[in-house]
C-alpha cells in the first residue's frame, strides 16, 4: 500500500482589513476591485501578489473569514464569494473556484473582518500489489 501527499507551495496567507467587507455592483456580476468597499483588499491583496513569485495561487486552497457579526446575506451571491473575486482580481488567486471550503468565524473583539487563505493537502492512498 503507498500514500502520495501533495503539499501546495503557498504558505498561509492573512489579510485584515479595518473596515466593511466588499459588495457587487451588480449581483449577477463579479466583484472586482471598483466594487463597494473592495479597495482597502484589492490594494492590501495586490501589494502581497507582487512582492510574491508563488501567487496567483493556482492549486486548491481553504478560505477562513472572521468578522465582528455574521455576513450580510445577498440575493444571489454571499460576501466569501465577493471576497474571492476581489482576491482573484488583485492576483493572489488565479480563480476563485480553487476555494475548496469556506468557513466564517465571528469574532466580536473584531474591526472589520480578516481573511485566511490556506494550502489544501490532498493525500491519495492507493493500494499496489506485490508483484
Amino acid at each position: 500500500m503507498g500514500t502520495r501527499l501533495r503539499l501546495s507551495a503557498v504558505t498561509t496567507l492573512s489579510f485584515t482589513i479595518d473596515g466593511p467587507p466588499p459588495t457587487r455592483h451588480d449581483p449577477g456580476r463579479c466583484a472586482d476591485r471598483s466594487s463597494p468597499n473592495a479597495l482597502p483588499l484589492f490594494e492590501a491583496a495586490s501589494s502581497a501578489a507582487a512582492d510574491r513569485e508563488d501567487l496567483p495561487i493556482t492549486s486548491p486552497v481553504g478560505v477562513v473569514f472572521a468578522s465582528a457579526e455574521p455576513f450580510p446575506e445577498f440575493d444571489g451571491y454571499d460576501i466569501p464569494t465577493a471576497i474571492e473575486e476581489v482576491l482573484v482580481d488583485a492576483g493572489v488567486l488565479a480563480d476563485e473556484r480553487l476555494v475548496e471550503s469556506e468557513r466564517h468565524e465571528v469574532r466580536p473583539e473584531l474591526n472589520g473582518y480578516s481573511v485566511r487563505i490556506d494550502p489544501v493537502v490532498e493525500i491519495d492512498r492507493h493500494a499496489t500489489a506485490a508483484l
